[in-house]
């Protein structure tokens, strides 16, 4: 019998890691294939893709980003060929197996928990014609739907493979997602991570072993997928620690708990190699009550004073986390935890939309909190008790221009040119939402030199003189050899040669553009560039991406 597993990513560049592990765990026993897709790929195409492989059974792991795109083209898997078994398992139907075959009579199996044990007994099984009693399984029998006991979770990791030995070529370009451990000490209420409170890990040479391949194959970005990274703060030291000490050409995205990492371990991260190591940081709210009501037990000084050493070391970077929608976080609420948060200054700062997962805490307290939320997979929160329709649509507006000229990068000076001139960063924000708004602008597909114009108008609107942030931004990220075209450029005659003969300054070049130091000034003129400001003359780098000021020699 021949057995595919598929896999929906939400981008090209993803992997799945689920696929992998399932592979490792029967492809000595059995005849499987894999074939990885993603939800913009059209259902045709996917469907002809897994049709034409004539598989017996094909399973796929379902999460909020692709199960309903998973659901209709199981539906036309069985309308193309009704022998072929659906398998269906990850989080999105774990907690509800008998309600979703109820549901869509097209499913036949549903694994619940993990999979690596379970989906070798149902291959056999289904091989053999044999008994589906397997922990785990969800099955049809006739009319009757069978929910079997739970699997009881792995106890050893180290039982398991390690998953990219012979796939590595196929994704080494793609971010590599990589679990060194299982479970979460947490129990935060909108999370399903903390449902099983034994964490489970990978034993450290076994890490450290996993971690030279990914270097010695020069993987661009490793992910781990471990949910509370630093869990064991002695495990997490030593990690940290050898990919310090092997550093090469990858980097090592963590999740971590920012109020655990003790001040040995911000010590040696103060020797990590700039941007060996990115570390996303869940915040979600400053709101005490709120995280009260979520569960989340937190040291919020200890949180921000961590966040505030990293931040001040400059290697690492720094991802961090808010969630709209949560039990007593009006938008006044909101505000002030975007404004805290944003005063850490991070690299990026995720506003999400709380999802009532099925099978967490929070969604059994719909009533408590008067949530309503959409029915169908992502469950994303509508309104609550505490926060209207009305104002979780702003928000998501919101969140869209933030995305634009903050976490996309490009606008730093601008930026801190208008928070000099608004009382905080949220209305900076929520001003420009309202001008996106107003002038139609959600609605066009905006370019980043777009973005900058855009800007421009909007500082102009406000009565804030920001040409010169905004230039400056421009040049620089677009990495532009002129100036924006409302940018009015009065140069004397002489400048260009000005230019010239600071690239034939061998004194300055050695101390300032070393690598162009051979590099004959009529050449190196076509790859930096020479602004005016009101301030001075500016000498932008594009290959090193720096910025120098160069006014003593005008």
């Amino acid at each position: 019998m021949k057995f595919m597993l598929a896999a929906l990513n939400s981008k090209y560049i993803h992997s799945s890691l689920a696929a992998r592990c399932l592979y490792s765990a029967v492809k000595d026993d059995f005849c499987v294939v894999v074939g990885e897709y993603t939800i913009n790929d059209s259902l045709s195409h996917i469907l002809s893709k897994i049709y034409r492989q004539k598989p017996d059974a094909v399973a796929f792991s379902c999460y909020i980003w692709n199960f309903n795109h998973i659901l209709s083209l199981c539906e036309n898997i069985k309308q193309a060929d009704k022998s072929i078994k659906i398998i269906l398992g990850g989080p999105e139907v774990s907690f509800s197996q008998r309600e979703i075959m109820q549901k869509y009579g097209f499913i036949d199996f549903i694994i619940a928990g993990e999979g690596e044990v379970t989906i070798k007994e149902l291959f056999g099984a289904i091989s053999q014609n044999g008994s589906y009693n397997i922990d785990g399984v969800t099955y049809r029998s006739d009319s009757e739907i069978i929910v079997n006991k739970p699997r009881k979770p792995i106890d050893n990791l180290d039982d398991l493979p390690f998953v990219y030995d012979d796939t590595i070529d196929e994704v080494k370009n793609k971010i590599i997602y990589y679990e060194s451990s299982r479970g979460c000490p947490f129990s935060c209420s909108y999370c399903l991570s903390g449902e099983n409170s034994k964490v489970r890990f990978l034993s450290l040479e076994r890490v450290k072993k996993d971690i030279d391949f990914f270097t010695e194959h020069n993987v661009p970005l490793v992910k781990f997928v471990d949910r509370t990274f630093n869990a064991n703060r002695r495990r997490a030291y030593e990690i940290f620690e050898y990919i310090i000490a092997n550093a090469k050409n990858t980097r090592f995205h963590m999740e971590l708990a920012g109020d655990l990492l003790d001040d040995a371990t911000i010590e040696l991260l103060k020797t990590a190699p700039k941007d060996i190591m990115q570390f996303e940081i869940g915040v979600q709210t400053t709101n005490q009550k709120t995280m009260t009501a979520i569960n989340r037990k937190i040291s919020q000084d200890k949180l921000f004073e961590n966040i505030t050493k990293l931040m001040a070391n400059g290697n690492i970077h720094i991802h961090l986390d808010l969630i709209a929608g949560l039990p007593y976080e009006d938008l006044e609420s909101f505000k002030k935890s975007f404004n805290d948060v944003m005063s850490l200054k991070p690299d990026v700062l995720q506003v999400g939309f709380l999802k009532l997962l099925d099978g967490s805490k929070v969604r059994t307290q719909t009533n408590e909190f008067g949530y309503r939320y959409s029915q169908s997979a992502p469950y994303e929160v509508i309104s609550n008790d505490f926060i209207s329709y009305d104002e979780i649509l702003f928000l998501h507006d919101f969140e869209d221009v933030f995305e634009k000229f903050y976490n996309n990068g490009g606008f730093a000076k601008t930026l801190d040119s208008l928070f000099n001139k608004y009382n905080n960063c949220f209305e900076v924000f929520a001003d420009l939402a309202k001008y996106f708004e107003t002038n139609g602008l959600f609605d066009m597909s905006l370019s980043k030199q777009k973005l900058y114009d855009v800007m421009y108008e909007f500082a102009n609107y406000k009565g804030i003189d920001a040409k010169e942030a905004i230039k400056f931004d421009y040049i620089r990220h677009l990495k532009s050899h002129t100036a924006p075209l409302w940018c009015k450029r009065d140069y004397d005659a002489g400048f260009d040669a000005k230019c010239h003969e600071v690239l034939q300054n061998e004194d300055f070049k050695l101390k300032n553009l070393p690598h162009y130091y051979d590099v004959p000034a009529k050449k190196v003129i076509k790859t930096v560039h020479f602004e005016k400001f009101s301030y001075g003359v500016l000498l932008f780098d594009h290959t090193s991406d720096s910025v120098i000021d160069v006014t003593q020699y005008f």
